[in-house]
């Protein structure tokens, strides 16, 4: 949120009057005018918002909540509050009676040159709303407006917008929410990796998301790449294709890049179209981290040369240089089909072929994989005095420890880790696949987007085993995957559903997977209103969304069946 200090600057910088200044004082030091609550249609939750702070509330995940990402995500929006103090709207009915509505707007909205209330609403009941009260809700110039609304707000010097569900582009809506456990978590890329992402990006005129991940795969996982978009080090038009069709998004550098991109003569398809060719592949791969940082550090005053540019984009780089730079990535664009291996740093000169002999280093690899990686777990040194003995033995020229130490470390880590400690300890190095069998419609675009809470009486009757007293039926808190169809937690208690049972089956959650859902799904029990429930969600970032009553198809696959008492398979 804005410090006092900022709003002060942004009240002189738009030059808005006295109240509206009071106005938005209100806004900002109020809570919400009201709780709001599913409809008989509607799911309803609470989105943890990072600008703001605070959990931003929902009436409807398919107008309200897709709002919600667009101003969360738009560098352009400030401050939103949910639920501002309510106000009246003066306007005529239809038959032409003078009316006084009370009206509670579903956010206020500072922008960086204007702030005024937005209210969020499908266009099946815009539609409606017109030809009940036309005064009220008009359809104007390819949208719809609120006169009522826009002149109170204009009297403020404020803004009123209606948003329609028409305008809403799911495109952006799917790709944000596949992102947003990227957008909050707090992971790094290695240096090496993140150069040879961007070296990649550079060098080709268009490369597909395919594309960079076949050219990346020894060095980055696809979770390094998707961070790398989340965070902005490459960018991808989210309102183009879904992420999850990795052959149909283009990545680049930046959106200058993106803009300056030749058009697709075709539009990416499915079997990987616009791969980098296997020799740019290969030199790039085959590039140190500090070859690649100077490469891309010298192609965008390249690129901003070859376009004509008058300034330069650093001063401090001679003149000269530049046009050295811009001579090679010609001669790389012309020779070699990528101007970007012309702006890497120039091999250094002699002779790089191997000097160690062909039976020597046959023998170096046999010892480290039968003597060094065993049960033994001997150290580099005490291998390598095995080695020597061996050389001599066989009349063979011997390895160095230096050399021997660095085959060691070129090794596979999980291979090497299995040999010499086990099962146990290769875990952590060890890739990790989810083994899917999607027979029906999928619920999210990955594991863990979106989750299940729901809680059953199982038809079981327990009995002491010492005094024979009857203790009764057990209750089953499940939590599950939407996408993966997977139980990620239970929690078996004899008490009847609380906030504590759902807090328990989240920690058992964290406790096997290191982790919870982005998004839970939930049904109105008052379990899921608690406070303290929805504490820990707000603290951990997770968006709760609350289904309709009496809907059992907004909940999970294992929904009770009322007459049947059983879990569905």
């Amino acid at each position: 949120m804005l410090a006092k200090v900022d709003v002060l600057a942004w009240y002189e910088k738009i030059g808005l009057s006295n109240d509206g200044r009071a106005v938005i004082e209100r806004i900002r030091s109020s809570e919400p005018a009201r709780r709001v609550g599913g409809g008989r249609r509607n799911v309803s939750g609470q989105y943890p918002s990072k600008k703001m702070g605070v959990t931003i509330q929902f009436e409807s995940h398919r107008v309200e909540l897709a709002a919600i990402h667009e101003l969360e995500h738009d560098p352009d929006v400030l401050e939103y509050f949910d639920q501002p103090p309510t106000f009246k709207l003066d306007y005529d009915s239809a038959d032409g009676k003078r009316m006084g509505v009370l009206h509670t707007a579903d956010f206020f909205v500072i922008r960086k040159h204007s702030a005024g209330w937005e209210e969020c609403k499908t266009e099946e009941d815009l539609t409606q709303l017109g030809q009940k009260n036309p005064n009220r809700y008009v359809f104007r110039e390819s949208r719809w407006v609120c006169p009522p609304g826009e002149a109170y707000a204009s009297a403020l010097g404020l803004s009123y917008r209606v948003r329609s569900s028409r305008d809403i582009d799911w495109m952006f809506q799917r790709n944000i929410q596949f992102l947003e456990d990227y957008l909050r978590a707090d992971l790094s890329v290695p240096n090496k990796a993140r150069e040879l992402a961007l070296a990649c990006v550079g060098a080709a005129p268009v490369v597909s998301l395919e594309a960079l991940f076949d050219a990346t795969s020894q060095v980055l996982s696809r979770d390094d790449v998707f961070s790398m978009i989340a965070t902005g080090i490459l960018y991808v038009d989210l309102r183009r294709a879904p992420l999850t069709e990795p052959s149909a998004i283009l990545v680049f550098a930046n959106s200058d890049a993106a803009t300056r991109a030749p058009a697709p003569s075709s539009p990416p398809c499915s079997t990987g179209q616009r791969p980098l060719p296997s020799q740019l592949a290969q030199r790039l791969a085959g590039a140190s981290e500090r070859e690649l940082h100077r490469a891309n550090e010298r192609l965008p005053h390249v690129t901003a040369l070859l376009r004509g540019e008058e300034h330069p984009t650093d001063p401090t780089i001679p003149s000269r240089t530049l046009r050295r730079w811009a001579a090679a990535y010609r001669t790389a664009e012309k020779e070699l089909g990528s101007g970007y291996l012309g702006l890497l740093p120039r091999p250094p000169f002699g002779n790089a072929t191997p000097k160690l002999p062909e039976d020597a280093r046959t023998l170096l690899n046999a010892f480290i994989a039968t003597d060094y990686e065993s049960v033994k777990q001997k150290t580099m040194y005490a291998s390598w005095i095995g080695l020597k003995l061996a050389c001599e033995q066989q009349g063979i020229l011997m390895p160095s420890l230096k050399t021997f130490c660095l085959a060691v470390r070129q090794r596979p880590g999980f291979e090497q880790t299995l040999k010499r400690q086990g099962h146990r300890a290769a875990y952590a190095h060890e890739d990790f696949y989810w083994d899917l069998t999607l027979t029906t419609p999928r619920h999210g675009d990955r594991p863990f987007e979106i989750a299940h809470i729901d809680h059953t009486e199982l038809d079981v009757e327990t009995v002491c085993s010492r005094t024979g007293r009857a203790l009764g039926r057990p209750w089953l808190t499940l939590l599950s995957d939407a996408f993966s169809r997977r139980i990620l937690a239970l929690y078996l208690t004899f008490d009847t559903p609380s906030y504590r049972s759902c807090m328990m089956v989240l920690r058992e959650c964290v406790s096997r997977h290191a982790r919870l859902p982005q998004i839970l799904v939930v049904d109105g029990g008052s379990e899921f209103q608690s406070v303290y429930f929805e504490t820990l969600l707000a603290r951990y970032e997770c968006t709760k969304k609350t289904r309709p009553p009496a809907k059992p198809r907004f909940g999970s696959v294992c929904e009770l069946s009322d007459d049947q008492h059983t879990v569905h398979p």
